[in-house]
């Protein structure tokens, strides 16, 4: 597969996590409709980072991985302080339950197909794009079910407690793994950053909120947690 393409395929999934993400989203109580405006705004950064990467401007060519690594906690803080302290984003974001922010994890099964496909096509050291398909494709469908256990009151706490654990693991070593020990390899230009800088921040500030919401709120026997 031609670079070219392999990059307007990873475009292509970030759109379809935008739009899944915006029909979650949509999903909660008294939000009723696609936000639009949230979407407009995450095709922006996109758009953005498009052109930071095709231009390879957005980082210094010869990042180190600490720095590297630094530089994606930070967009994860700024993506945190833009969900919390925006409150047309924040107050959509809070009014999910937990089957709505379950359900966000499921699109991360087709980013690990696309790790696996581009391990298979040598655009990716085959041993970390096969273990990074996998893990993604896992944590996907593990918040599916999480999702289905808390709307079907099947034990869905434990399920969600474990989704978010292993979902948040795979971000984190994947984003260690990446930038300390591949980067000189893959560079920080990468096909793999349209999903660096977009979609893994919110995946990864959606599992805080779920943990969060099971830390400060009681189960009351029988029912299953849903604010």
């Amino acid at each position: 597969m031609p670079d070219i393409t392999s990059v307007w395929f990873a475009i292509g999934l970030d759109i379809t996590m935008i739009i899944y993400t915006l029909w979650v989203v949509s999903l909660g109580k008294g939000n009723g409709k696609l936000p639009v405006d949230i979407g407009i705004g995450m095709l922006a950064w996109l758009a953005l980072l498009h052109l930071g990467l095709s231009t390879k401007s957005m980082f210094p060519a010869e990042l180190s991985g600490i720095a590297f690594l630094a530089l994606v906690f930070a967009a994860v803080g700024a993506v945190g302080a833009m969900l919390l302290l925006l409150p047309q984003i924040r107050d959509r974001l809070l009014a999910l339950d937990q089957q709505q922010l379950m359900l966000m994890q499921g699109i991360r099964v087709f980013f690990g197909a696309n790790f696996l496909m581009m391990a298979s096509l040598g655009s990716l050291p085959k041993t970390f794009g096969i273990l990074d398909g996998w893990t993604h494709i896992a944590a996907g469908f593990f918040g599916l079910i999480a999702a289905f256990a808390l709307a079907r009151g099947a034990d869905g706490i434990r399920r969600a407690w474990f989704a978010n654990i292993f979902g948040l693991a795979d971000i984190l070593i994947v984003a260690s793994t990446l930038s300390l020990i591949l980067l000189p390899t893959i560079t920080p230009y990468h096909t793999m950053m349209y999903a660096v800088f977009l979609p893994a921040p919110l995946w990864l500030w959606f599992h805080l909120i779920s943990i969060w919401k099971l830390l400060n709120h009681h189960h009351i026997p029988g029912q299953e947690l849903n604010a």
